[in-house]
């Protein structure tokens, strides 16, 4: 996240925007966004969609108090969580052992106590709800002795151990199930979202961390990045850097970049042309607008918001990525902002100790639960301009989904287009507006691709069924 992308009421992608933040597990990829089927006889076939989830900072665990929080969450569907450490600072004093060695009597008190112990606990009780997948990213600045805001050149090696001890306590101590592994945020920013790293620093430094954490016996872990706050930064200097690298390059299980403006800044096509054209891209950071949030102003939880991190999220699967990750689970305070967040899905009563859905919470949900993990996106069309849509079909079940939003104040009668699916079936119907919360609606029949409805005013909804498979 960005907070000088708002307070220059600029978008980090590089386009204007309103006040807005810039920006067991998956190892094989989606491949580009473009259909599998010329052919008008089947369903034309986009990416594979395999990362709808949440960003969580686990400084709300509170000794166990956020778990409710985390059951609600879960019950989205098939979450992808982006859990968050803040700040990349645990390793408080230079260790002036040879940074090739871990002395365990040193980093186990570490990973034993305070947020680090906050880290694991959350984890562990993520990965305790079934179907539920975990992602470790590391924001927040480094260590002042290592550099603060950016990595000094001479202590590479010491952050490279910093990160490598957190992953193999994590996995070979605490016994957790995670091999995905984002160990910077926004490198290309202000040094406070994550330490500034250029694109020849990232990957010279993800080419060390993967020989290390070979060498510890972690050779399945794989990385999402870049992570940066500039979507077309991230496909023009970043993926060129990485293009460079055969051995980081391989361990990319997704191309990750945040978007809060619909943007995803070129990534299908830049990694169409890459050495790995077969690697898809993550949006670990999206969310409707929220001035404010980042700086300690409570969330207006007005409609206006959840309704544009829908439109967001069409826009960005319409583009070809293969993963959402909305910005944020729950309200909670964060180290490198020094004040609490409120992008929350989940709103959190100080008071009372509780968390509540707001809006955006029943947007998310009408999208991840019916969009099962490994569902493919397939072509989409309305028959009017003020109704968008993006649809899907899980390979598994034949399950059809479409996920849309009115943007117009007067119900509208539309016709939803699903070119080359055959057969018949009943599409049951959920929509989330001003006073409903994922309500049951009329539904529609789908035949022959086609399907006739009303949709309501200033709404999103979801038309979801069996279908045979194509």
């Amino acid at each position: 996240m960005v907070v000088g992308c708002m307070a220059l009421m600029t978008a980090c992608s590089g386009t204007l925007a309103n006040d807005g933040r810039a920006v067991p597990s998956q190892e094989t990829s989606s491949g580009p966004a473009v259909p599998q089927h010329p052919s008008s006889d089947v369903p034309d076939h986009f990416q594979t969609v395999s990362g709808l989830g949440v960003n969580a900072n686990v400084h709300s665990w509170d000794n166990g108090r956020l778990r409710p929080a985390i059951d609600m969450i879960a019950d989205l569907g098939e979450v992808n969580w982006r859990v968050i450490i803040d700040k990349a600072d645990w390793v408080t004093d230079r260790d002036p052992s040879d940074p090739a060695t871990i002395d365990w009597a040193r980093y186990t008190p570490i990973y034993e106590h305070g947020k680090m112990a906050d880290l694991w606990n959350t984890i562990e009780y993520i990965s305790s709800k079934p179907g539920q997948q975990v992602m470790v990213n590391v924001m927040g600045g480094v260590p002042q002795w290592m550099g603060g805001d950016h990595i000094n050149a001479s202590d590479e090696d010491q952050w490279v151990r910093m990160i490598a001890s957190m992953v193999a306590y994590g996995r070979n101590v605490r016994k957790l199930d995670f091999t995905l592994l984002s160990p910077m945020n926004e490198t290309d920013w202000n040094g406070i979202e994550g330490p500034k790293v250029g694109p020849e620093q990232y990957v010279r430094l993800l080419h060390k961390l993967v020989v290390r954490l070979d060498g510890l016996g972690l050779g399945n872990m794989r990385l999402v990045g870049p992570d940066t706050a500039s979507a077309p930064k991230a496909s023009s200097e970043y993926l060129q850097a990485l293009d460079a690298d055969p051995l980081v390059m391989s361990r990319m299980a997704h191309f990750g970049i945040h978007s809060y403006d619909g943007s995803s800044g070129g990534a299908a096509e830049a990694l169409a042309k890459s050495s790995r054209p077969v690697l898809d891209y993550w949006v670990t950071e999206f969310s409707g607008p929220c001035p404010g949030c980042d700086t300690g102003s409570p969330n207006p939880a007005d409609w206006s918001s959840a309704a544009q991190t829908a439109s967001l999220a069409i826009k960005l699967l319409q583009e070809g990525a293969a993963g959402l990750m909305q910005y944020d689970a729950w309200d909670g305070y964060y180290e490198h902002h020094e004040s609490t967040g409120y992008w929350g899905l989940l709103a959190y009563d100080p008071d009372k100790r509780t968390y509540s859905p707001r809006k955006s919470y029943y947007v998310l949900r009408q999208l991840i639960r019916y969009v099962p993990r490994n569902s493919v996106r397939i072509g989409a069309s309305s028959g009017d301009e003020s109704v968008e849509v993006v649809a899907f079909q899980d390979p598994a079940s034949g399950r059809v989904s479409v996920f849309g939003r009115n943007n117009s104040d007067s119900a509208v009668k539309v016709t939803v287009r699903l070119p080359g699916l055959s057969g018949s079936v009943h599409l049951s119907m959920f929509s989330t507006d001003p006073e409903r919360d994922m309500a049951a609606a009329d539904g529609a029949l789908l035949a022959g691709g086609i399907a006739n409805l009303t949709v309501g005013p200033n709404s999103v909804f979801t038309l979801t069924g069996s279908a045979p498979k194509s």
